[in-house]
């Protein structure tokens, strides 16, 4: 008698494979979504920092526009001196360097400054301070 209450406590002590089974379908669909999902908000974040980097520049340039009375000539000129007004200029998202324009043909801007985007030649998704609005 002992012995066959033994078996049936053995029985339900852990899982069946089908429960299994189905635990490793549910985390193979969410992985899968995860997976599809990701890529998307990596670009939108790219873009964030890009948006953020070209708000920092352009202040720096407005800053030496006020101290030295003219626009830079190129953006290193923002971390020369013992008072820079960057301390480096960063690359953008994509490992290149952003790109500066002493004039702008934009209505509005005196200057541009810019990011070629993800494609790295001038196209519809640049980024740059025309677009801060």
């Amino acid at each position: 008698m002992k012995k066959n209450e033994d078996q049936k406590q053995h029985k339900t002590a852990g899982f069946t494979l089908i429960e299994i089974l189905l635990v490793v379908v549910i985390i193979g669909m969410l992985a899968t979504i995860a997976a599809i999902n990701v890529p998307k908000f990596l670009g939108q974040g790219r873009d964030g920092k890009a948006k953020a980097d070209v708000s920092s520049i352009a202040t720096a340039i407005n800053a030496y526009n006020m101290i030295e009375g003219k626009f830079p000539n190129s953006l290193s000129q923002l971390t020369e001196g013992n008072d820079p007004f960057m301390t480096a200029i960063p690359k953008d998202p994509w490992g290149r360097d952003y790109q500066y324009a002493a004039s702008s043909s934009r209505r509005g801007l005196k200057f541009e400054v810019y990011s070629l985007g993800e494609d790295g030649s001038q196209s519809g998704d640049d980024i740059g301070n025309w677009a801060e609005e």
